[in-house]
């Protein structure tokens, strides 16, 4: 008889932790008997045809009292359903999950998921979680060590995302995709995936890639990800490259997208580890990316302590990282004259990086290195490995 494994996640909307759940359950339904549960089933944005989807339709509540009300009630329907299903390990994805999950007590053994650095830093929640399951899960190596730093947790283990690059690449082919023509008139396509969130840094890539199309007038922008981008859309228009950038919005299936294009780029100012950045490279992409806490440096790089200590543009084994970028929100533009033609005026690190992007574009033995290396680094997330060191881990608990 198969063992009985719950997926928890609040949705399965939009974002790196749904799309890991969602994965998972796929990856192990032939083990375990998986059953997916959310709080909401509003807007799912992830295939979950022939899987167990159960929703409580216990959506997120206003105000203090009523986030309070629905923690109680969250973990108390879990806890029902779990002993009803005869629930043996309960896995959660997501803060709001975890706590419903850390505080259930209708499953046998329980491991919570931390995929962000608002998770670790706070330090109710991470005794909470740490206290009330058997593992803690962290998303990155250096997630896990600042956790056993910082607080002591004896369980906590670094679990790196799955990236399934055989699906990444057949869904690549997928027909049907609007927009896909700005990739398709011979120009050079960067190209970044995030929602509309200060912590992706989006008005650093504009004001980057004004640099960059200023050196290199056959390049093009496309931003792939969830948000109105007003504020965004207004920046582009006033750097002048308003016909130039391209914000898609969300896609259920982004990789053709990623397909036609040249250069990833990733401009976060915090990351766990960013699903994106291997999703590209599995598409043979070569990257440049912030040196952000944390995930660049340890995806990019085989020695990630060693390159995560790095303060100048480094030309790390599976792609570029440039120095981490300002974290104050600057919509402001500012230009100086140069051989008569306006430029953009960018602070150290934006010019990094733009250097960065243009030395890709420009030395083509060194976009080839990087392109092959991008795939080989791809299998080290395999969903083999994913799965292997996660049942592994089950099995220890």
């Amino acid at each position: 008889m198969k063992r009985k494994l719950m997926l928890i996640s609040p949705m399965l909307h939009q974002g790196g932790f749904e799309r890991i759940c969602v994965l998972t359950a796929r990856l192990l339904k032939d083990s375990f008997d998986v059953v997916i549960v959310v709080f909401s089933m509003e807007d799912i944005a992830f295939d979950i045809s022939g899987l167990s989807v159960i929703d409580l339709n216990l959506k997120a509540k206003a105000g203090k009292i009523g986030k309070m009300l629905n923690v109680v009630r969250r973990s108390l329907k879990l806890s029902f359903l779990q002993k009803k299903l005869g629930t043996e390990i309960s896995y959660s994805f997501g803060m709001t999950a975890n706590i419903a999950n850390a505080l259930s007590f209708g499953a046998k053994r329980k491991i919570c998921a931390c995929h962000s650095f608002g998770e670790i830093h706070n330090a109710s929640y991470m005794k909470l979680v740490s206290g009330h399951s058997d593992k803690v899960l962290c998303c990155a190596k250096k997630m896990a060590d600042l956790v056993q730093e910082r607080y002591g947790f004896a369980n906590i283990v670094p679990l790196w995302n799955p990236c399934d690059g055989e699906a990444v690449l057949k869904q690549s082919s997928a027909g049907g995709q609007e927009d896909i023509s700005f990739f398709r008139e011979g120009d050079r396509i960067l190209v970044s995936m995030g929602r509309e969130d200060d912590v992706k840094g989006f008005w650093h890539l504009l004001k980057i890639f004004r640099r960059v199309n200023e050196e290199a007038p056959d390049t093009r922008l496309a931003i792939i990800g969830e948000g109105a981008f007003t504020e965004y859309k207004s920046l582009a228009e006033a750097l002048g490259i308003g016909e130039r950038v391209l914000f898609a919005g969300l896609k259920k299936n982004p990789f053709p997208y990623l397909k036609e294009s040249d250069i990833y780029v990733l401009t976060s100012l915090s990351e766990g580890l960013p699903n994106a950045l291997v999703e590209a490279l599995a598409l043979s992409l070569p990257v440049v990316s912030a040196n952000c806490l944390s995930g660049p440096a340890e995806i990019l790089h085989e020695d990630f302590k060693t390159a995560e200590k790095e303060k100048d543009v480094f030309f790390a084994d599976y792609g570029i990282l440039t120095p981490p970028l300002s974290w104050e929100k600057d919509f402001s533009v500012k230009w100086k004259e140069e051989k008569g033609t306006k430029k953009i005026r960018l602070d150290q690190a934006q010019e990094k990086f733009a250097g960065a992007i243009l030395t890709l574009l420009q030395n083509k033995e060194i976009y080839e290195k990087y392109r092959k290396n991008a795939v080989l680094r791809a299998q080290d997330f395999s969903t083999a490995r994913y799965v292997e060191e996660l049942c592994g881990c089950m099995e220890r608990i």
